[in-house]
């Protein structure tokens, strides 16, 4: 079930669509073998249809719900192009943040401390980085590299 609900939604959607078809093949042919009404069977065929337009309904409304809020996707942004971290890792580099950041945050003058694991192909490391909303837009002010007890200041290009 977890490998299911890490899915992305198009694929989701079309594991529920051969899913139901499948379920639909069996009562259809178990239908015609004993010579039983078509209608049951359009309808049913229906319900099925429903199901799939449901679950896909829901599947991208949560996806869209789920997605990246504009600090996550700077902090992603900062972190998979800095050269430092590229050299360090490898590429491609993956950031993975513990818990949603700046949620609710709407007023100018806060900043709020970020803690995000970054993981490439020659290894993996954590990223401190200090955020900041200022004028509307979030900025990074701080940011640091911990790589093995060794940490590295990043150009925050300020």
């Amino acid at each position: 079930m977890r490998r299911f609900a890490k899915l992305p939604p198009w694929q989701s959607v079309g594991l529920i669509a051969a899913i139901g078809f499948a379920v639909y093949l069996v009562v259809a042919i178990t239908v015609q073998a004993r010579g039983g009404n078509q209608n049951s069977l359009s309808g049913f065929a229906g319900v099925i249809a429903w199901i799939v337009l449901v679950a896909a309904v829901v599947l991208y409304l949560n996806a869209w719900r789920r997605r990246p809020n504009a600090p996550e996707r700077m902090v992603s942004r900062f972190l998979e192009g800095n050269r430092i971290v590229t050299d360090t890792l490898g590429v491609p580099v993956h950031v993975t943040l513990p818990a949603r950041i700046g949620k609710g945050q709407l007023a100018d003058g806060v900043q709020m401390p970020v803690t995000a694991a970054v993981r490439g192909p020659l290894g993996e490391s954590t990223a401190h980085l200090t955020l900041a909303r200022v004028s509307g837009a979030w900025e990074v002010l701080h940011a640091e590299f911990d790589r093995d007890g060794n940490t590295v200041s990043l150009a925050t290009g300020n």
